[in-house]
């Protein structure tokens, strides 16, 4: 499982808006509401849940989601070692515990049961279910799911379900006009921009 974990943002990472959606998005943390974010591959929407988990001073968990990507990576497991056995939680229900946000990156590339795991969080309820200890666990107020997809990229068939789209405020990325993803570029290469 591919998995990044940032406790600690020390610096800012630079992300230039757009529009309105560092507002979009603190409104619905505010509110307690789950975002999704859609958009081609390279149009900065990693970069913008960095950017936001800086700017709300919050653990940041992005897991990278592929086809093997099962619940129980998400939720966590049991492990054997030498003193024994003992319960290992995985990024998501880390980062309910500790109020941070978790981000699914690419979720419809997971396997079909994380979506079952992630209904109840993303609804009223927001709650987790630790099917193999018998918690659950009641997402604190400062606790963000964030999924995003490439609707382009992405095969027709692994599309999200209506069932777990209609959870979440969506929030449509695109790449920027040229002009501005020039000064993006330069800003993050280090570089000067060339004069048209």
């Amino acid at each position: 499982m591919d998995l990044s974990h940032s406790r600690d943002i020390n610096l800012e990472p630079f992300y230039q808006p757009l529009n309105n959606e560092q507002v979009l998005f603190e409104q619905a943390w505010h509110h307690g509401m789950p975002v999704l974010i859609k958009g081609p591959t390279g149009c900065g929407k990693t970069r913008f849940v960095q950017h936001m988990a800086h700017r709300l001073n919050l653990p940041l968990y992005t897991v990278a989601c592929h086809d093997d990507l099962s619940a129980a990576d998400l939720i966590g497991r049991h492990l054997i070692g030498a003193q024994g056995t003992w319960w290992q939680d995985g990024p998501l229900t880390r980062a309910v515990r500790e109020g941070g946000i978790c981000y699914l990156d690419e979720v419809v590339e997971a396997r079909q049961d994380t979506a079952v795991v992630l209904h109840p969080l993303a609804d009223d309820r927001r709650e987790l279910f630790l099917d193999r200890t018998g918690e659950v666990l009641k997402a604190p107020p400062s606790f963000m799911l964030v999924v995003s997809y490439n609707p382009g990229y992405q095969n027709l068939l692994k599309g999200m379900k209506p069932s777990t789209r209609q959870r979440f405020v969506a929030m449509r990325f695109d790449y920027p006009p040229v002009a501005e993803e020039e000064r993006i570029v330069a800003r993050e290469a280090q570089v000067g921009v060339m004069p048209r």
